[in-house]
């Protein structure tokens, strides 16, 4: 990482981060994989410096080359991924002493990140590491939030459970997360 800003030169700084500690291995791994499948579309010219990239038009370049592949909540989710990345990669080269990685999507400002911060610590039932679903509806009053340990590294939270949840219903449940899921 010699000032070099080549696709080759960001992936290497995304495996620094993780090697150094410096960023969770798994956001490291999702950013390589929407940096990869992004820029894997570019020419070797192009990938030369990734500072030159109109993201929106290699956003677009990608969605037209894969179609129906992705949808359109995948295609925002690795626009922001790849933003993020190179956002880092241009701020350490910049400045590495001063760097500190993101861990956002990078749409917050500091302001609006202090605020929610704020708000954060107000909200007891708010967990941090926890991916959030927004009920259309309001829970009924009898729920309960179930944390589900999947790896080490990783509890997923399963919310607006009821008390008197039935086999059916959690069959219905358990359905829509093996959709989710993708394959070994």
């Amino acid at each position: 990482m010699t000032g070099q800003k080549s696709k080759d030169a960001l992936l290497a700084f995304l495996d620094y981060l993780a090697r150094k500690g410096l960023m969770n291995k798994t956001t490291v791994s999702s950013r390589k994989a929407a940096v990869n499948n992004v820029l894997g579309i570019l020419d070797i010219e192009e990938a030369k410096d990734v500072s030159m990239i109109d993201l929106d038009d290699v956003m677009h370049r990608f969605q037209n080359l894969n179609g129906m592949k992705y949808t359109g909540d995948s295609l925002s989710t690795y626009k922001s991924r790849v933003r993020s990345a190179i956002d880092d990669f241009l701020s350490y080269i910049e400045n590495p002493m001063a760097f500190k990685p993101s861990t956002g999507s990078g749409k917050k400002t500091r302001e609006s990140s202090r605020a929610a911060n704020r708000a954060q610590k107000e909200n007891t039932t708010t967990f941090a590491s926890a991916p959030t679903l927004i009920a259309q509806t309001p829970p009924p009053v009898a729920t309960l939030i179930l944390p589900i340990p999947v790896r080490a590294d990783l509890t997923v939270y399963v919310q607006g459970i009821p008390h008197d949840l039935t086999q059916s219903e959690a069959s219905r449940i358990a359905n829509v997360i093996r959709a989710m899921a993708i394959v070994d």
